[in-house]
C-alpha cells in the first residue's frame, strides 16, 4: 500500500503531515511522491485566506478526477473550519482537524472498509504529541513544541481552527531532537503556531528547552521560529546568547508600522516599542538576521499609514520582509470591518513594499561580502552548486559537495544568493 501527502500552508502544517505519514509508514505504507500512483492521498490544508480555502478545494477536485478510486484523507484548519462541507465534496473520503491526527492509521482504515469518516473534533486542552523522526535528505529538522494561539488578532482564523495554546512537554522535544541528531540532522528549527507562549499553560520554560537541544551532541544549530516581540527581553537575549548554539536569525511579525493600524489589528505594542524590542537584538549580537511580516491595505488603512510602514521597515532595516496583501477571513473582526481598501490598491502597496524589502535584504547581505561564514550545506543545485544556510539564514551557493558545515569566502551577491568558495 502507498501514501502521498500535499501540504499547504505553513511549517506548523508541513511538520504534521510529516507525522501522519510516519505513522502509516510504521504501520505498513510507503511513502511516494505526490504526482505518483497512491492508495492513500492525504491533503493538509490551510484556511488563513480565501485563497488558501480555493486552493485546498481544487486540489481535492483535481485529485479526486485522477485518482478516483483513491481514499482521500483531508486534514488541518480548512478541515476543522468546515467539515461537512469538506466531506461532501465529491471523492473524499475521511476528514481530520487540527486535533486526532495520531488516529490517522484508524482512519485510513475505516475508509478501506467503506466508510465515511468524520473525525473532527472539538479542539482539546492538552497537545497532541506527535512526533518526526527523519528530515528526510537535509541536515535540517523541524520540531513542533507548541499548539495554539491566544492573541485573537483581528484579521486571524487561527485561534478558532488551532484552539488555545497548548505546550508540549520538554521530555518530548528533547527525545526527539536526538533522534534528529542519531539521523545525521545538524540544525534543529523549533515551531509551533505561537512559540512565544510555550510554557504558559504547563509551567514549563522555553530557555530549558533550548537549554537541553543546546546540550545535544551533533546539533550545531538551534534555530527560533516566529517570534512575538515581547520575549525579545534583554535578559532573555542575554541568556539564549550564552548557550553558543542559537542562531543569530529572529523572525519577529510586525504586521504594520503604523500604530493606528496596530490598534485596529489588535496586536499587543506600538511601533516604539517594537523598535525597542528590535534593538535590544542588535545589543545582544553582531549584524543579526531580524526578518518580519507585514499585511498592506488593512481595513481603514490610508496612504499615509501605509507611508508609515514602509519608513518604519527601512529604519529597522529588516533581512528579509514577507508581505501579504490583506484578505478578509469569514469569522474575524477584521473581515466586518469598515473602510475596506481596495483590492488592486492592497496589492499595489504589497508590491511597493515587497521592493522596499529587496533593497533592505540585498543590504543587508552585502555586509557579509568579503567575509568567511559557516554554511550548513544541504543539497545540490540542478547547476551543479552546493547549496546551505548561514546561520543567519543567507542562502550561499558554492562549487564543492553538499554535507555538513564548510567555511564558506562570500564573493558576489545575485538575486537573493550570495555566492563564495569553500574554504579547505
Amino acid at each position: 500500500m502507498k501514501v502521498a501527502a500535499y501540504t499547504l500552508g505553513c511549517k506548523v502544517n508541513q511538520y504534521d503531515t510529516n507525522a501522519m505519514v510516519e505513522l502509516l509508514e510504521k504501520s505498513g505504507f510507503e511513502r511516494v511522491e505526490f504526482h505518483e500512483e497512491a492508495d492513500v492521498y492525504l491533503i493538509n490544508t490551510c484556511t488563513v485566506t480565501n485563497t488558501a480555502d480555493k486552493k485546498s478545494r481544487n486540489m481535492i477536485r483535481r485529485l479526486h478526477k485522477n485518482h478516483p478510486e483513491a481514499v482521500i484523507c483531508v486534514c488541518g484548519c480548512l478541515a476543522q473550519r468546515d467539515s461537512e462541507g469538506i466531506l461532501g465534496i465529491e471523492g473524499v473520503s475521511a476528514v481530520i482537524g487540527t486535533e486526532e491526527r495520531s488516529r490517522i492509521v484508524q482512519i485510513v482504515r475505516e475508509c478501506f472498509d467503506g466508510k465515511k469518516v468524520d473525525g473532527v473534533c472539538e479542539i482539546g486542552k492538552g497537545f497532541e504529541e506527535l512526533s518526526v523522526s527523519s528530515a528526510g535528505e537535509l541536515t535540517r529538522g523541524y520540531i513542533k513544541i507548541q499548539e495554539g494561539c491566544n492573541n485573537f488578532c483581528s484579521y486571524c482564523i487561527i485561534p478558532y481552527v488551532r484552539g488555545r495554546v497548548r505546550s508540549r512537554a520538554s521530555t518530548g522535544i528533547l527525545s526527539e531532537g536526538r533522534a534528529l541528531a542519531a539521523r545525521g540532522v545538524q540544525e534543529i528549527v523549533l515551531t509551533g503556531i505561537h512559540i512565544s507562549s510555550y510554557g504558559q499553560d504547563n509551567g514549563e520554560s522555553l530557555l530549558n528547552v533550548l537549554d537541553g537541544l543546546n546540550g545535544i551532541e551533533g546539533i550545531g544549530r538551534i534555530r527560533l521560529g516566529s517570534l512575538e516581540p515581547h520575549i525579545l527581553t534583554r535578559e532573555f537575549l542575554g541568556e539564549i546568547k550564552k548557550l553558543g548554539k542559537i542562531c543569530p536569525h529572529f523572525h519577529v511579525s510586525l504586521q504594520s508600522g503604523s500604530d493606528a493600524v496596530l490598534k485596529r489589528m489588535n496586536r499587543k505594542y506600538t511601533s516604539m516599542q517594537f523598535a525597542e524590542y528590535m534593538e535590544n537584538i542588535r545589543e545582544a549580537y553582531d549584524r543579526p538576521a531580524i526578518a518580519t511580516d507585514i499585511i498592506t491595505g488593512f481595513p481603514g488603512e490610508t496612504e499615509r499609514e501605509f507611508e508609515e510602514t514602509c519608513r518604519f521597515a527601512e529604519e529597522q532595516a529588516f533581512s528579509r520582509i514577507h508581505v501579504f496583501p490583506f484578505s478578509e477571513r469569514a469569522g474575524t473582526p477584521a473581515a466586518e470591518m469598515g473602510g475596506k481598501v481596495p483590492v488592486d490598491v492592497r496589492r499595489s502597496r504589497a508590491n511597493r513594499l515587497i521592493e522596499v524589502g529587496k533593497q533592505l535584504e540585498c543590504r543587508f547581505a552585502g555586509e557579509f561580502l568579503g567575509t568567511v561564514q559557516a554554511v550548513l550545506f544541504e543539497q545540490e543545485t540542478e547547476n551543479g552548486f552546493a547549496e546551505g544556510y548561514t546561520d543567519r539564514y543567507l542562502r550561499i551557493h558554492a562549487a564543492g559537495t553538499p554535507g555538513g558545515f564548510q567555511n564558506v569566502l562570500l564573493k558576489k551577491y545575485n538575486d537573493a544568493i550570495l555566492y563564495g568558495d569553500i574554504i579547505k
